[in-house]
């Protein structure tokens, strides 16, 4: 783990350190969300008025996933995104399988130049991740934001038969795209 610049490998096969551990991933996303509230102590004057906090509802989680070898490449550039563009975004990962995530709160009232700095942080890692030859999503299932990656990743041949799978399986289109 040293050799690679990582830190607190964990790992477990008796059940209740797996159920700890995944307590711990668990807690993860609401202590991002909490990083944003109303009473975090952030500057107020980057981010919006300071009315309301972030909520689960108005946060942006995403994953990717991608080829182990470009797994800490990917994570360390969305990271330093994170830090240049002045967002809060934790990313973590499961780096065993090359997913992780990226936990982007926001706040009501946000300014149109805060969201469109964390909407490019998004489209970074996406962009990335797919120009190694990863996916644009790992677990959390395509929707209205990454439907428009499935013809680059799989090409019109591939998008034409999730199209036929999905109408014959959701004729009224009431699932996720």
């Amino acid at each position: 783990t040293e050799d690679y610049g990582g830190t607190n490998f964990a790992s477990a096969t008796d059940e209740s350190t797996r159920q700890s551990l995944w307590a711990a991933r668990h807690r993860l996303y609401y202590s991002s969300i909490a990083l944003r509230s109303s009473s975090s102590g952030e500057e107020e004057e980057e981010d919006g008025d300071g009315v309301g906090g972030a909520t689960p509802q108005s946060t942006v989680l995403t994953d990717v996933c991608v080829p182990l070898p470009h797994f800490a490449d990917i994570i360390s550039a969305t990271a330093r995104d994170v830090h240049e563009m002045g967002v809060v975004g934790p990313c973590f990962g499961h780096a065993g399988d090359g997913n992780f995530h990226c936990i982007m709160p926001l706040k009501p009232n946000d300014t149109k130049e805060y969201k469109d700095r964390v909407f490019r942080v998004l489209e970074n890692l996406t962009e990335r991740a797919i120009g190694v030859g990863g996916t644009c999503s790992g677990e959390h299932g395509i929707g209205y934001g990454k439907k428009k990656y499935l013809r680059r990743m799989y090409g019109e041949g591939g998008v034409s038969m999730m199209e036929a799978l999905k109408k014959s399986m959701d004729p009224f289109n009431v699932l996720n795209p």
